[in-house]
């Protein structure tokens, strides 16, 4: 073909795709869903500011300066020098063997039942591990139960696989049973499946709420009475400042309809990509069955392998656990002196997330201010399904990143917002 015929088949072509309407190409849930909010990924972000150096408590991610870099090297290079052919090949389904055995070991402690490997499978995170989920037993029209609020990403996914959200509420004790109870019912009543319960039980994002084992309990048995999968999403339950929360519904229930999902992001670092689900054998082969992607990063499971086995995990963790409680503190301390007549809120007891309300201002009007002063943060809205139309009273702050000089400062940009708009 000469370069000319060349160059007319290009026009053609472009002529031709030209005059056809790219939406037609699109699923429906590309077309549903839309692209999404940095909230939606985790990432934090920064509003237009005149302000140098703002400072963004958007984002749920650890502390980057605590990364545990020289030990997760070490055993990169030591799987690089000792595993190389394994290391660079396909993962599998299920994941590395050898992190599925110290993940079981290190949860069987943890939780206080005995995991075996085949306990768990290994993925992309636990947003990786959400949507494995949701391609094995969900289908178009099935509802899907989450808290309101609850993470953004979550609700995404989920509708994603074109499953209808509905909200139930939660207050200090954590996820309303009673309204759990009542959207199965009206779920019924339509002739629709409710197929799972998604819950964070414990220092919930975005409220740091932790659900009391009453709560958890009636949960399980509302749930095994209606033949109702719970989604347990673990990916805080570690970062507790003084006590552990109490038992997962995976150990209180033996795992009997339970899939319990844990992640490395929040104990390592959100770069890990590296997180699973916990639940029996049968569940675990479903959920392979529906897998394509030819597994996960077997580098980054066998490094990790080598870190958790070393024993390094565990006291990083504690020294994570003393630097959050003190963010916490500084943040909410401050807050309370300087922002006392505006706001109110419940103070977590482990987690990144302070879930403060307005009083007298709205959390558009204070968030727009709050960027005039150099401090950026989502408000409420994001973390219901329905927007500004469900919440316009709540702000979430992430205190996981930002050093105590940062939380100190923000606190007095928070009081210049709230003047800037305040009666």
């Amino acid at each position: 073909m000469a370069v000319s015929d060349v160059g007319d088949l290009a026009g053609r072509l472009a002529h031709s795709w030209e005059q056809r309407d790219f939406r037609d190409l699109l699923s429906i849930s590309a077309i549903t869903i839309g692209a999404g909010s940095p909230t939606d990924a985790g990432r934090s972000w920064i509003a237009p500011t005149d302000v140098p150096n703002p400072i963004a408590l958007a984002g749920g991610i650890p502390d980057s300066l605590t990364v545990p870099v020289a030990e997760l090297r070490e055993s990169l290079l030591a799987v690089l020098a000792e595993e190389r052919d394994d290391s660079m090949a396909y993962g599998g389904l299920v994941g590395f063997e050898g992190l599925r055995e110290s993940v079981a070991r290190r949860q069987s402690m943890i939780e206080d039942i005995d995991l075996k490997p085949e306990n768990f499978t290994m993925h992309n995170g636990s947003s990786g591990a959400l949507d494995n989920i949701c391609n094995a037993f969900l289908n178009p029209g099935d509802i899907a139960i989450v808290e309101g609020p609850s993470f953004s990403g979550t609700v995404r996914t989920i509708r994603g696989h074109m499953a209808d959200v509905v909200e139930t509420g939660i207050d200090e004790q954590g996820t309303s049973v009673d309204g759990v109870k009542a959207c199965i019912e009206r779920a019924v009543a339509d002739g629709k499946r409710v197929k799972f319960v998604y819950v964070i039980p414990d220092f919930h994002n975005p409220s740091g709420l932790t659900m009391s084992l009453k709560r958890r309990l009636e949960l399980l048995d509302i749930c095994a009475e209606y033949g109702i999968m719970i989604l347990e999403d673990a990916a805080y339950t570690e970062l507790y400042f003084d006590e552990p929360p109490p038992p997962s519904m995976f150990a209180l229930s033996g795992g009997q309809g339970v899939l319990r999902m844990g992640s490395f992001s929040k104990i390592i670092a959100t770069g890990v990509r590296v997180g699973w689900v916990e639940a029996t054998p049968e569940y675990i082969d479903a959920l392979s069955r529906v897998r394509f992607d030819m597994g996960n990063n077997p580098l980054v499971q066998r490094a990790l392998a080598r870190y958790v086995d070393s024993g390094a995990l565990e006291p990083h963790v504690e020294r994570m656990r003393a630097l959050y409680a003190l963010k916490c503190k500084t943040l909410s301390d401050r807050l309370m002196e300087d922002c006392e007549p505006y706001i109110k809120f419940i103070r977590p007891a482990g987690g990144f997330f302070l879930w403060v309300e307005c009083i007298g201002v709205g959390s558009a009007e204070l968030a727009d201010a709050a960027a005039k002063e150099g401090l950026m943060f989502p408000t409420g809205s994001f973390f219901f399904k329905d927007g500004f139309e469900s919440d316009t009273s709540h702000f979430r702050l992430a205190f996981s990143n930002a050093s105590v000089e940062e939380l100190e400062l923000a606190s007095e940009r928070m009081n210049a917002a709230f003047l800037r708009v305040a009666d």
